[in-house]
């Protein structure tokens, strides 16, 4: 069979695309190993590794997008301290500078709300969420490129199986040739190298078999790996009656069939939608060059443990504190306790639960900054976000311009394969004609077995031409179908 260009299976594959779960089992795969074109175009999406990292890609994208819209919330933390300090410190509490040992702790939570930061955070949803549907697109562009692949598997495994049947009925007929010639040869009528000619001819009829065979089992073992199944002993298809072309199809004009694919093909749609995000990526980068504004707010308390609380005393109380006492006579050394009486107050513990309300404290701001001079960062990301415009337009008129060229040439090709099949179907008339004709004439022993095998591979060679113009003809005008956006089976 003829090798198809790779934009003729690409505009194939996305043909049946769409085809591809009308039919399919719940679990993807074919009654008892028989699989339909349908069945295994469900089965290699659902399983095919590049699908499932494009739909991961896809899922990247989704949580980009949920990223960038949760940015616009405020941003709260807490914090929280606790330390010890030995010899001189700095009361937290009244600020005053101490040398005992202090204990202290400390619980604050703060918050910031931006309120407005040059439309980049506005313009960055939009971008991804571009990027996000630009990514759906893609999903469907990996599963057309499994779809092409499988598609070309499948009609290689068609035609393998069915030029292995017509190389079948060749070697029957050989054989059925041959033994008539033999009972001619025993009773005299015809050379013993006619029946040596046919048996020559019987052993490439079975070559040829064997050739069509291993065609066949090479276009399974394509099949197979393209749908990742794990070391299947064999895999049959789903053999539908593909019926024989129209000699002369309404064939479509190139720019009507451009004017509806432009509007339906997934890569299109994501050159078209980069475009956008590539606008909304200049946008963000201009953004840079205006201020920020953003709301702060805090909540905060504290606790020491060399704070107090006073008690006033009542009338007629006394508390009396117990003090170490020294003497400077070098007789008596050893200090003694005296207990002085204390003033109008009395010292008590301070609770931490206690200086914790007590010293909530609260703050409010608002804080605007403003880019003056940042080393041309922003202008340089300017510069590229214009470059990368210019590439997301460019690689938009290169998917329409290759898309254009791939329907010219589609409609180039199909006029050409209606060609060479109207003459196929011709040739093949007449040379079955003049095959019949020389079956005849050498039963009866008026040619030789060396002109009938003349005759006899002209007609076979007929016969394979047209099998394969019937299936590039079949397939080239899927093609425009699939542009025209009509229903395609087969």
């Amino acid at each position: 069979m003829k090798k198809l260009s790779k934009k003729v299976l690409l505009a194939i594959g996305l043909s049946l695309t769409g085809l591809s779960g009308a039919f399919a089992q719940q679990d993807g795969t074919g009654n008892d190993q028989i699989w339909s074109l349908e069945e295994a175009l469900n089965y290699a999406k659902a399983n095919n590794l590049q699908v499932r990292q494009s739909k991961i890609n896809r899922d990247l994208a989704s949580t980009d997008l949920k990223l960038s819209k949760f940015g616009r919330l405020p941003s709260i933390n807490g914090s929280g301290s606790y330390s010890i300090n030995n010899g001189t410190n700095i009361d937290p509490a009244t600020y005053d500078i101490r040398t005992q040992q202090t204990r202290s702790s400390s619980v604050s939570v703060s918050g910031s709300l931006p309120l407005f930061a040059g439309f980049q955070q506005v313009n960055t949803i939009k971008q991804n969420s571009l990027e996000l549907q630009a990514s759906e697109q893609d999903i469907l562009s990996v599963q057309n490129d499994i779809t092409i692949q499988i598609v070309t598997a499948y009609l290689n495994i068609l035609f393998a199986d069915e030029l292995m049947k017509t190389n079948q009925l060749q070697r029957n007929t050989t054989q059925q040739q041959l033994e008539r010639t033999q009972i001619l040869f025993r009773a005299g009528s015809v050379a013993e190298n006619d029946v040596l000619d046919l048996q020559s001819q019987l052993a490439t009829d079975e070559l040829n078999i064997i050739t069509a065979k291993n065609q066949l089992d090479i276009a399974k073992l394509n099949l197979i790996q393209l749908l990742n199944l794990d070391n299947p002993d064999n895999i049959e298809v789903e053999i539908p009656e593909l019926p024989e072309p129209d000699l002369e199809p309404a064939i479509s004009d190139p720019n009507q069939v451009y004017d509806v694919a432009i509007q339906t093909l997934p890569a299109i749609k994501a050159a078209d939608v980069r475009v956008l995000s590539a606008n909304k990526g200049l946008d963000i980068a201009r953004g840079a060059y205006l201020p920020r504004l953003s709301l702060n707010a805090g909540i905060n308390t504290f606790y020491s443990s060399r704070s107090y609380l006073l008690r006033e005393l009542e009338d007629g109380e006394t508390i009396y504190t117990q003090q170490l006492v020294g003497f400077l006579d070098e007789a008596r050394t050893q200090p003694f306790s005296l207990y002085v009486p204390q003033g109008s107050a009395e010292q008590i513990d301070y609770s931490l639960k206690d200086q914790f309300k007590d010293n909530i404290g609260n703050q409010f701001s608002l804080s605007l900054q403003v880019p003056i001079f940042n080393g041309l960062q922003t202008r340089i990301n300017v510069e590229r976000a214009k470059i990368s415009q210019q590439n997301a337009k460019l690689n938009a008129d290169i998917a329409r311009n290759n898309l254009r060229q791939t329907i010219e040439q589609a409609a180039v090709d199909t006029r050409a394969a209606q060609l060479r099949y109207v003459a196929s179907k011709q040739q093949l008339a007449a040379s079955e004609k003049s095959y019949q004709n020389a079956q005849l004439r050498l039963n009866a022993g008026v040619i030789n077995s060396v002109d009938f095998n003349i005759i006899a591979n002209t007609f076979r060679s007929a016969q394979s031409s047209l099998l394969q113009a019937k299936y590039e003809y079949i397939f080239k005008l899927k093609i425009l179908d699939f542009y025209e956006g009509k229903d395609l089976s087969f």
